[in-house]
């Protein structure tokens, strides 16, 4: 039957039809094939970029080449990341419903790894800056060396902080659960970047200065001993006088702080609310200055009771513990003291508990080693064989836990010390993170802190009518053993303040941020009120803790922040006897704008 030209029309249509249809699905599958294949390279650039990100401080801390091997590496593929997540076909893939968030927080994350690249690595090895800039030589701090590593450092550092920006601008709350914890590890690595650049940038500012590059400086350096909790570390113990010229140091005879008696009365006056929380005794004894949680404070009266003993007026306080001792030891290497060896890993436990074991009966021999410890620990740093490497990060990772203290009488040194963790400050905020504190004082009046094992932990952090509210812990644990009674009075005290020898009273300072409140706290599972008082404006609740050997103690509390925060919750401690610690931030949901 002869076909009708209408049917040879209807199927030349149908044929043009299946041809733009097939046309079509090839350009979709092709478009899907490519988005794919897109999305993989940019996962592949991204892991990469993290595994140079990884072996980045470490390299910097080294020989420069390495770090400028790892930083090409990284700049290679961050810029990568970010050129592929710029494009057309990410746009269209940010587009997408439910998924489209999710594939902008990847191209943001690519942004912001490639500025930590750039502008933040790069300035870095650009300038040449390697550990060996700040290293000693000839027994002297190169000041003019540090004082020109204050330009990059703190280019670098406003790079970290745009990428910082990068990151604040993706909705956390519209990506899948599973890649939330990758972002919060991101966010908070270029967080510590931040905190730690911007740390060294001001200390690249600040130390020529206080090194003594204009004029000979005069410090007070106290040694915290954590075996006797204060809410800044422990009692300051021994003392020396510190002088700095032009880079050089010199360290005086040191003092024992019994040395210095309870005065009549305090040495500065004391504040209504210094006095109501800490009675005089911050005023009166040079050894309780530190009860106050805030180092500038603490070394005013220190500064000033060191005047009325000695006639010496200093330019500033500063204050190590044994803790950071013992991170130096691995910059120095072992050290040889009355006969005993001390290692970095022994450290601790040869200065905050063996001697007072060893010299129960022999008060001097016990000042006199505590004396040479820390001048052979202070010979030695200033010595050509100190790796300045690893002096580098021993002095980063003491000034994070809060174990390297700063004070200057120098007003505008002072000013640009305040908001780093060297400056021992109490937490204090203008918007931004919402920040409280867990502070611990002993009131046995013995080196049982020793044996006192704490961790504070803030947890199930929380936005609603612009607060932030969250819960906290402590756990609490004497690891002292059964017989702690039968240990010299050295160790357990004499008894003589109520406590019994063996067990040990600490006073826990819980502190709400600005404008918040404390509520429900327990202890063991009991309700209890605590003490609640105020300083500079913060709410705080005391909560005396007594301990029998072997026991664990829970204490929680939940509290809310004022107005206007956003970012988290940042938690400063008291630095313990245990390594590590000091510093917690766990970040909120109206860090993205939730309510």
């Amino acid at each position: 039957m002869a076909t009708t030209t209408r049917e040879r029309a209807e199927r030349a249509t149908g044929r043009r039809w299946r041809w733009v249809l097939a046309t079509a699905l090839a350009v979709v599958v092709a478009g899907v094939l490519w988005a794919g294949w897109t999305v993989w390279q940019v996962q592949r650039d991204l892991s990469a970029a993290r595994a140079q990100a990884v072996a980045l401080p470490e390299a910097l801390a080294g020989d420069a080449g390495d770090g400028a091997a790892v930083v090409d590496e990284l700049q290679a593929h961050a810029g990568a990341a970010a050129e592929r997540t710029s494009g057309p076909t990410w746009q269209v893939l940010s587009a997408l419903p439910a998924l489209g968030d999710d594939f902008d927080a990847a191209a943001r994350v690519s942004r912001a790894v490639d500025i930590v690249a750039r502008d933040g690595a790069g300035p870095l090895v650009d300038s040449g800056l390697s550990a060996e800039t700040f290293a000693p030589r000839g027994g002297r701090i190169p000041v003019d060396r540090v004082a020109r590593a204050a330009a990059p450092l703190a280019e670098a550092r406003d790079g970290f902080v745009r990428a910082q920006d990068e990151l604040d601008g993706i909705r956390v709350e519209g990506l899948v659960r599973e890649l939330r914890p990758q972002l919060e590890a991101l966010s908070r690595q270029v967080d510590e970047g931040v905190g730690t650049l911007d740390g060294a940038t001001r200390a690249a500012e600040l130390l020529p200065a206080m090194l003594g590059r204009d004029g000979a400086r005069d410090y007070l350096l106290v040694f915290q001993n954590n075996a006797e909790p204060r809410s800044l570390g422990g009692m300051p113990g021994l003392m020396a006088p510190l002088r700095a010229d032009k880079g050089t140091i010199t360290l005086g005879e040191t003092v024992a702080a019994s040395e210095f008696g309870e005065l009549d009365r305090p040495i500065l006056p004391l504040t209504e609310e210094e006095r109501d929380i800490w009675f005089d005794q911050p005023g009166t004894w040079f050894q309780d200055a530190v009860f106050i949680p805030d180092f500038e404070r603490a070394g005013e009266l220190m500064a000033a009771r060191w005047k009325l003993e000695t006639g010496q007026d200093v330019d500033g306080v500063l204050s190590v513990d044994p803790v950071a001792l013992s991170y130096l030891l691995e910059a120095t290497g072992p050290l040889e003291v009355d006969g005993r060896r001390l290692t970095s890993e022994n450290f601790v436990d040869e200065i905050l508990h063996q001697p007072y074991l060893r010299y129960a009966e022999d008060s001097a021999a016990e000042d006199a080693f505590f004396g040479e410890v820390l001048t052979t620990v202070f010979d030695r740093l200033l010595a050509p064989g100190t790796d300045p490497s690893a002096l580098v990060t021993a002095l980063s990772r003491g000034a994070t836990e809060g174990r390297l203290l700063a004070h200057s009488a120098v007003e505008a040194e002072q000013e640009q010390l305040d908001g780093t963790r060297v400056a021992g400050s109490f937490p204090s905020e203008d918007g931004g993170a919402a920040q409280a504190g867990v502070y611990v004082n002993d009131a046995t009046g013995s080196k049982m802190g020793w044996f006192l094992d704490y961790d504070a932990r803030i947890s199930s952090v929380s936005c609603a009518a612009g607060e932030i509210g969250f819960s906290g812990q402590l756990r609490i644990h004497s690891s002292a053993p059964a017989d702690a009674a039968s240990l010299p009075p050295t160790v357990t005290g004499s008894g003589e303040y109520g406590v019994a020898r063996g067990d040990h009273l600490n006073v826990f300072d819980l502190v709400a941020p600005t404008g918040g409140e404390i509520t429900d706290v327990v202890v063991n599972g009991v309700r209890s009120t605590g003490t609640n008082r105020t300083f500079e404006g913060r709410p705080i609740v005391s909560v005396p803790i007594l301990l029998e050997p072997g026991d664990v103690v829970t204490l929680t509390w939940r509290a809310t922040s004022g107005a206007d925060h956003s970012g988290g919750v940042e938690l400063i401690s008291t630095p313990g006897v245990q390594r590590g610690g000091g510093k917690q931030f766990v970040p909120a949901p109206c860090a993205s704008g939730e309510e």
